[in-house]
């Protein structure tokens, strides 16, 4: 997918943050890379601000850049160096980005997984006097190409603990209006953590 596009060609109106603070991660050529980002409702545009692993040498902060979904405008903020090849890699960045949040936001392809919580971050809450962590969260798996509207609970209209709604399409308001992402849920059944884990699709 990257590969077949460039920034020339506009960044999609589907590329939406699912929360207004969103942290991506992958593994790039056997390195971690993150990229935080961060909405700007008054500007309209999306910041990105890329993290890699450089093993012993610590964190690199290679780039920070912005782009606006649904349009062409781009902006390199920062580079680690001033060559053309640091500003190619930036919009190399983008462009993976605006590709991992398409996916996020197809509708039906998130698969739920409940997690234990790790006991390092279960004793780690109690040494320190926080709020127990809870014993359990969600991952969200990613799958390209499986769709399909969730499964419904025939009626089941229990209360859910609380949870993050990602930021999402509603298009039975219009044909491109997006519901911003907010909480749901009754905190006193616990609160679900939620991770989001992308999927290359299966060789047929």
């Amino acid at each position: 997918m990257r590969k077949a596009d460039d920034a020339e060609s506009g960044f999609s109106s589907s590329a939406q943050l699912p929360a207004p603070k969103t942290l991506i991660e992958i593994m790039l050529k056997g390195k971690r890379v993150a990229f935080f980002c961060q909405e700007n409702p008054e500007e309209g545009h999306i910041a990105v601000h890329a993290i890699s692993d450089e093993g012993e040498r610590g964190i690199h902060n290679p780039w920070r850049a912005t782009f606006t979904p649904g349009s062409h405008d781009i902006s390199i903020e920062a580079t680690s160096s001033s060559s053309k090849a640091s500003e190619d890699a930036a919009v190399v960045g983008l462009i993976f980005i605006e590709k991992f949040l398409c996916i996020i936001n197809q509708p039906g392809l998130v698969e739920r997984r409940t997690r234990d919580t790790d006991k390092r971050i279960l004793r780690e809450a109690k040494a320190r006097d926080y709020d127990p962590a809870p014993p359990k969260w969600h991952e969200c798996h990613i799958r390209p190409g499986v769709h399909g509207p969730e499964s419904e609970s025939g009626g089941n209209n229990r209360e859910h603990q609380l949870h993050y709604v990602r930021k999402h399409r509603k298009p039975s308001l219009g044909p491109d209006r997006w519901i911003d992402g907010y909480w749901r849920g009754n905190a006193d059944l616990g609160i679900h953590f939620k991770n989001y884990v992308v999927h290359a699709p299966q060789q047929v």
